[in-house]
């Protein structure tokens, strides 16, 4: 079993964009290991700042010439704001993680992985996504 966890900004709405950076890690690979024939589980978490009011869903593009099947949108997330009263705390956005166990994504060894993350709606301020990929 291997891994690959991506992160990054999401600055506006229906806008698709690379996942590309793992924390101080500027390009982590995006090569399928060899010997892993597909994507097992997938742990997803996405926030918001919550700027502004609106609502929103985040979901993952996982594309690339290592899918067999084509690409992949799974929904891994949501985030809604209504601006505050002035003096008032805002609400916290949160970002609890969706994990998909048995996804049975089957993946070529070797080849290259595309990850994208787009959020739809209304924008509610930039949004943050981080995925992980377990491989098998």
């Amino acid at each position: 079993m291997r891994t690959l966890t991506l992160e990054g900004d999401i600055a506006t709405v229906d806008t698709r964009t690379a996942l590309t950076t793992q924390g101080s890690v500027t390009a982590p690979s995006t090569v399928v290991p060899a010997g892993m024939t597909k994507i097992d589980k997938i742990v997803g978490a996405a926030a918001a700042e919550g700027l502004v009011n609106g609502s929103c869903i985040f979901f993952l593009r996982i594309t690339g010439n290592a899918i067999k099947r084509g690409e992949q949108v799974i929904v891994i997330s949501a985030s809604g704001t209504i601006a505050v009263q002035a003096g008032s705390d805002a609400a916290p956005q949160i970002a609890c993680p969706l994990i998909l166990d048995n996804v049975d994504i089957e993946i070529s060894p070797s080849d290259t992985l595309s990850i994208y993350a787009e959020m739809a709606g209304s924008d509610v301020g930039t949004g943050h996504v981080v995925v992980t990929l377990v491989f098998a």
